[in-house]
């Protein structure tokens, strides 16, 4: 409190916080992003705060303001007496370190620098008896934050977590001599009296505050501790100054004092009583102004009680009871205008509205995102100020890359709310900053920093990914019926129009996270990459991170990058692990139909963010030759397979268009793929369209023409499998004419010249109509070539039998 130079930025800075609470009455989303969050964008997981909803109204103004209801969770609140006015904080990292901070500031430019502000830093140990008040205030803001409760909210915060964390703090042996006192618990009055009790009984108060009820707060506050030795602090600055004149005239003695603490510049927005006692000093500082509805219990306040047994700490002089300028800043009051609190959840819009007078009936939508608008349809607010609706199917928040407001408007009435992402907020805080990543890369925003991030999660947890793509499908419409699975739609579970209003509107289900992996793979299955304009391509404001991206981006796409920078790609050795991984635990999954969405997932991936390593080129057609070898096997039977189908004809064309001498070995693989010559019916439907996804997402730019002529020529090329089923075809009739096979032994062109004029044993030619191992040999006599034969058979698919008892000649016709 007396450290004059401390900033809460510090403290915020100190450690890599996991877990960020804050409480506030007036909030600047503005300064919320580029002070707080900031400070801890790289290592938190659940971000909340809890306002008044008079601070959430004014918040509204802030449209720049990028990861509300995507990167922390918003709970406006309304006091059912007053308003809701503790300045609180809370914070721990993943190595159990544990902070929190009781102060006058609000979450905004003023109440972390511009004004003159008082900050108690409380540290488990010393203040575990105020970490005991601070979880009781926390459980009893749980507990009362509800639709219908003494904090009157849409649906009840879920503050467990933090609650655990001050509980456990205020285990931790300590002798601090510090209070947490707070109106929940029953009216400040009587609580510092209590204390002032303990120490002997009160010889003087000196009262610093920045708004009064006339003087009826300090009257009461006197009375309650038996004190008639008064003094009000005069600063250069306030919002307002103390009446002394009409104090007087209502028989209160208060005496104008100033200290060099509360002296300077900045307007005065401290809150701090200072008791002298027979037996100590107690000072109490935080968020309550001498006023009757902060002292008492209208309003929820919090402050720090601490005991001091030395000489007093502020050095307080006369002053001038005139020398005071007032700002004209108002008082906390109560909010008398609408505004929405909305979720998005089960894809359902769902809300209510949050004080104002009569809102029931039909109001028209608008969502607003940037400069853009979306009309919505018209919704019914209900008697209680709920509505739910479906948005427009054009309207993806989990597309869009930065914060949404909905807005109702009905004649010249007009009421707004943020939006805030449910299932988004649940999966951050179960997968922690990678879910911002992947946030920020399904709404085409990604940095650099992101797209690292990410492929290095893939690396740690590859099944996480499969998984995903075995609940979408594939992530698309038109590869569902190949993958023959239920289809889990994004954040779906429930129908939040048949719900009531009891504060589990919604589906009522804590996501587990999964959630946000399964919309990245239905973003990038539909998304062509121009979409994106190659965001996270370009050069970074900030160094590489493991853990998170970079805040330092802009809505709706790509940075430019910066004058004389060329383009950042992510390190080659990155992508290399994480595919190698990914196909990994593909290739656990049994060759067939259930592999078809993860082929999906990998396809789309390849396509995607492999070009966007700084050895893309090479990567990419040895990343397609290796999905090519794990598809083998995985080509549905019983099902549409056209999904799978198109995947694979465009993959052999990028790789023939890349290099034309894979033509035949394209060729080769279709032919297996199909199960012999490639169908007509195949070759018709799944001749490769410029523009279309998978063709732009491969080879973006491609002409048709450029497609068809691979196509064509893949066609055009005769495999080995095409000679030597021809030749079996000729053989079926004695004495048709046919090719004589290369690498042939002249033995073996003798026989097969026998063999077609039915000279001789017709057994001698053995057709091998299966793949053979590793080790091939004959089928009928199941004798295992020699290794020069083996060779030869593989090269040529035909070889001799060497067993003396058999002797025939092989000729594999597999595929």
């Amino acid at each position: 409190m007396l450290e004059l130079s401390f900033s809460p930025r510090a403290l915020l800075a100190s450690h890599a916080w996991t877990s960020v609470f804050f409480t506030t009455y007036s909030l600047s989303l503005s300064f919320l992003e580029a002070i707080p969050m900031a400070a801890v964008n790289r290592s938190y997981r659940d971000f909340t705060v809890v306002t008044d909803v008079a601070g959430y109204r004014s918040s509204l103004a802030d449209v720049g303001a990028v990861g509300i209801g995507r990167d922390y969770n918003l709970v406006p609140v309304q006091c059912s007496t007053g308003v809701f006015h503790p300045k609180i904080g809370l914070f721990s990292d993943q190595d159990g370190e544990v902070r929190a901070t009781v102060g006058s500031g609000n979450l905004s430019f003023g109440g972390w620098g511009y004004n003159n502000e008082v900050l108690e830093v409380l540290r488990p140990g010393r203040d575990s008896a105020c970490f005991s008040g601070l979880a009781d205030l926390i459980e009893a803001i749980q507990r009362e934050a509800r639709p219908g409760g003494f904090l009157d909210c849409l649906r009840a915060p879920d503050l467990h977590n933090y609650v655990s964390l001050a509980r456990r703090s205020s285990l931790v042996p300590g002798s601090g001599t510090g209070r947490l006192l707070h109106t929940m618990a029953g009216t400040l009055t009587s609580q510092i009296a209590g204390l002032v009790d303990e120490l002997g009984g009160a010889e003087e108060l000196t009262v610093v505050s920045p708004f009064f009820s006339a003087h009826h707060g300090i009257a009461a506050l006197a009375q309650a501790v038996g004190c008639d030795n008064l003094q009000v602090a005069v600063p250069p600055r306030a919002p307002s100054v103390f009446d002394f004149a009409a104090a007087s005239a209502a028989g209160l003695k208060v005496r104008p004092v100033s200290c060099d603490e509360f002296n300077d510049s900045r307007p005065l927005h401290s809150k701090l009583f200072d008791i002298g006692c027979r037996q100590g000093r107690l000072i109490v500082s935080g968020s309550a102004n001498a006023t009757v509805q902060a002292l008492g219990r209208a309003n929820v306040e919090a402050v720090v009680a601490r005991i001091h047994d030395r000489a007093p700490l502020f050095g307080w002089i006369a002053a001038n009871a005139q020398g005071c300028q007032t700002t004209g800043e108002e008082a906390p009051q109560e909010e008398e205008r609408a505004s929405l609190a909305v979720d998005y959840e089960a894809g359902v819009i769902r809300g209510r509205v949050m004080g104002g007078g009569v809102t029931a009936g039909t109001w028209t939508v608008s969502i607003a995102w940037g400069a853009r608008r979306e009309a919505g349809p018209d919704v019914v607010i209900d008697e209680d100020g709920y509505f739910a609706f479906k948005p427009p199917s054009s309207f993806d928040p989990m597309r869009v890359g930065s914060s949404v407001q909905l807005i109702l408007l009905r004649e010249a009435a007009e009421i707004r709310g943020w939006l805030i992402l449910r299932g988004f907020i649940d999966a951050m805080n179960r997968r922690g900053p990678i879910a911002r990543s992947l946030g920020r890369m399904i709404a085409g925003v990604e940095t650099l920093n992101d797209l690292t991030a990410i492929m290095e999660y893939v690396s740690r947890e590859p099944r996480a990914f499969i998984e995903a793509a075995q609940r979408t499908g594939g992530g698309r419409s038109d590869r569902e019926q190949a993958a023959g699975l239920k289809v889990i739609r994004p954040f779906a579970a429930g129908d939040a129009f048949e719900l009531s209003h009891d504060g589990l509107r919604g589906s009522g289900i804590v996501s587990n996270g999964d959630e946000l992996i399964d919309a990245l793979v239905r973003m990038l299955a539909t998304v062509t990459p121009h979409e994106n304009d190659d965001s996270g391509d370009d050069e970074e404001e900030d160094e590489i991170s493991l853990e998170g991206g970079s805040e330092n981006r802009k809505q709706g796409g790509g940075k430019e990058s910066k004058g004389g920078g060329g383009t950042q790609r992510v390190k080659p050795q990155v992508m290399e692990v994480a595919f190698n991984r990914l196909f990994a635990e593909l290739v656990r999954v049994p060759a067939g139909p259930a592999r078809a969405p993860g082929l999906f997932l990998v396809f789309d991936m390849i396509a995607k963010i492999a070009p966007r390593s700084s050895l893309g080129e090479e990567l990419v057609p040895r990343l397609l030759a290796k999905w090519l070898q794990t598809a083998v096997g995985s080509r549905p039977v019983d099902v549409d397979s056209t999904g799978l189908d198109e995947c694979v004809a465009a993959t052999v064309c990028r790789l023939v268009i890349g290099d034309p001498g894979k033509a035949r070995a394209m060729h080769e693989f279709l032919q297996a793929w199909t199960g012999g010559e490639v169908p007509e019916e195949f070759v018709v439907f799944c001749e490769p369209q410029a523009g279309k996804l998978n063709e732009e997402a491969l080879a973006p730019g491609t002409t048709q023409s450029q497609w068809s002529e691979a196509w064509s020529s893949i066609l055009a090329t005769r495999t080995p499998w095409n000679r030597m089923n021809d030749l079996r075809k000729a053989l079926a009739e004695k004495n048709c004419p046919y090719e004589p096979p290369s690498g042939a032994t002249t033995n073996e062109l003798a026989m097969i010249s026998r063999y077609s004029a039915r000279e001789g044993r017709l057994d001698r030619i053995v057709w091998m109509e299966s793949k053979a191992g590793h080790k091939p040999g004959c089928p009928r006599c199941g004798f295992r070539f020699p290794g020069l034969s083996q060779s030869r058979f593989k090269r040529n698919r035909i070889a001799t039998c060497d067993n003396f008892h058999c002797g025939r000649v092989v000729v594999d016709v597999s595929l």
